[in-house]
């Protein structure tokens, strides 16, 4: 049979989708039980990994030709027969599960069989993954078999519809290329305004000019008092000229913004060098 040219990059967007289905399917799964009981969930995290690999096989390889994500980009396997789809579940979901339970040591006691045992399974994990890495650069160079497994198995993409062309939109991506221009504009350029200042100016402007110079008003703090800031009972209450009271946070904020604010109760003109704390003795 000739070989059907197959493009790489479907090839490796239909391995990306493979593995974001997985990853979606297993946060959801992780959600659930973590509800129902944490510690079983962690508990058990290798055996439910394992077991929806096997559930994502069962529905995709294990009933037809095809995986979920080369099924979304019209790809299938060739020469793919039931012997070889069970060995591909196996080389799947065994090593991953081996590597899950026995390499982590805060699952298996720290004894000298174990440590032993770990240790070699991560020399083995490494030589697995630098034979992946060389795969890697022979599909690069060749065009097929982008996993290990493909290439031990002997098998490989086809298209299903190797007349239909790709459509690529980038409205997608013009969108995130807008949205993350937006965002970049918007961490460096709202630091630098000072909304407290044009929030005081607008209060200005609509509000009354009211002085209170040499005039003597009386501050007094009962149980319904609120800061005429945040509408709490005061923290640390201070007042600057207006018989209302402030929490000491509200009104040194307002403080650093401006040396002067307006009361947000009355409309009088506060002074950072009238602020006093409040005192029942001073105040009545």
């Amino acid at each position: 049979m000739s070989a059907v040219y197959v493009s790489r990059i479907n090839q490796l967007d239909a391995l990306q989708l493979d593995n974001e289905i997985y990853q979606t399917l297993s946060h959801r799964a992780r959600e659930i039980f973590r509800q129902l009981s944490p510690a079983i969930s962690e508990k058990y995290s290798p055996e439910m990994n394992a077991t929806l690999r096997s559930i994502i096989w069962l529905f995709s390889l294990g009933s037809g030709p095809s995986t979920f994500g080369q099924k979304l980009l019209d790809l299938s396997y060739m020469d793919l027969t039931k012997s070889k789809s069970l060995c591909f579940c196996l080389l799947i979901i065994l090593p991953k599960y081996l590597e899950e339970k026995y390499t982590d040591p805060n699952r298996i006691p720290e004894t000298l069989r174990e440590k032993r045992m770990r240790r070699n399974l991560e020399m083995i994990f490494k030589i697995v993954k630098l034979l992946s890495f060389t795969n890697l650069i022979i599909f690069l160079h060749r065009g097929t078999q982008p996993v290990l497994i493909e290439r031990f198995l002997g098998i490989s993409s086809r298209n299903i519809a190797p007349h239909q062309p790709r459509t690529i939109g980038y409205s997608y991506m013009a969108r995130e290329l807008l949205w993350h221009g937006l965002m970049e504009l918007f961490t460096v350029a709202l630091p630098m305004f000072n909304f407290h200042y044009f929030k005081q100016k607008i209060r200005e402007f609509f509000m009354k000019n009211k002085e209170n110079e040499n005039i003597i008003v009386s501050v007094e703090m009962t149980h319904d008092t609120v800061c005429p800031y945040c509408r709490n009972t005061p923290v640390l209450p201070r007042h600057a000229g207006c018989s209302h009271v402030y929490c000491y946070y509200c009104m040194s904020a307002h403080f650093q913004v401006s040396s002067s604010f307006r009361c947000f109760d009355c409309g009088v003109e506060l002074h950072s060098d009238k602020m006093e704390i409040y005192s029942v003795t001073k105040c009545t």
